[in-house]
């Protein structure tokens, strides 16, 4: 009896680590993916190119604007209804989770671009740096130190957020949970557990936003003192 406790022990702590893994995995391939997208986004909404832009905008406002819950079972269940794409769990997961990142991507990022006062166009301008030019090597550094901010924010919230996965049969920290639950019938035990271990995993990513918050106001303070 002992012997079987200890196994079922170590199997529990299997399944955890396995959620774990699950949800790391799919929330650190959704920011890349996301941040990725929503970076391009971006910066075709801020230039205003023609159709495109517009199509930025219908983009962002209907995935930032809608659950992520719809937007996975419309993915995991109604994509293979009307296209060749039929996705497995993790990749619609994957999908529809960098998608919802993309488009809130596209809002810190525009704002960060806006922040940038005007004078720095002219700036550049007067240097006779093109537009490309004066985007890239001028306003996008520093538009990125604004976004870096917001951006840690909502890695933190989408780590959350990646719970829902489960719901398409992601075998995420969720799922795991959830199992264990219907095997030990223990919920004051087993979810207070899973939430602790979410917490822990936010609490890693918040103190890494403020480290990274505070190099950066230091920074900026040096720039503004040297100038």
């Amino acid at each position: 009896m002992i012997y079987q406790n200890l196994e079922f022990s170590i199997a529990d702590l299997l399944l955890l680590w396995r959620g774990i893994q699950w949800t790391l995995l799919v929330w650190s391939l959704s920011m890349i993916f996301g941040i990725s997208l929503g970076f391009v986004l971006a910066l075709i909404r801020h230039a205003r190119i023609p159709l495109l832009a517009q199509f930025v905008v219908v983009f962002v406002e209907t995935f930032r604007n809608s659950p992520l819950l719809i937007q996975l079972f419309l993915v995991f269940y109604g994509l293979p209804l009307v296209t060749p794409f039929a996705p497995g769990p993790a990749e619609a997961a994957i999908f529809t989770v960098s998608i919802n990142t993309a488009a809130f991507t596209v809002v810190n990022l525009v704002a960060a671009l806006d922040a940038v006062p005007r004078g720095q166009w002219q700036a550049a301008s007067s240097f006779g740096l093109s537009y490309r030019q004066s985007m890239l090597f001028v306003i996008l550094p520093q538009a990125i130190r604004t976004a870096i901010p917001p951006t840690m924010n909502l890695a933190i919230t989408q780590l959350q957020t990646t719970s829902l996965v489960s719901i398409i049969g992601v075998t995420d920290l969720t799922r795991s949970g959830l199992v264990l639950y219907t095997r030990t019938l223990k919920p004051f035990i087993i979810w207070p557990v899973i939430g602790l271990i979410y917490f822990i995993l936010a609490k890693i990513l918040s103190l890494l936003a403020s480290r990274v918050e505070r190099r950066l106001q230091t920074k900026n303070a040096w720039f503004q003192s040297a100038a």
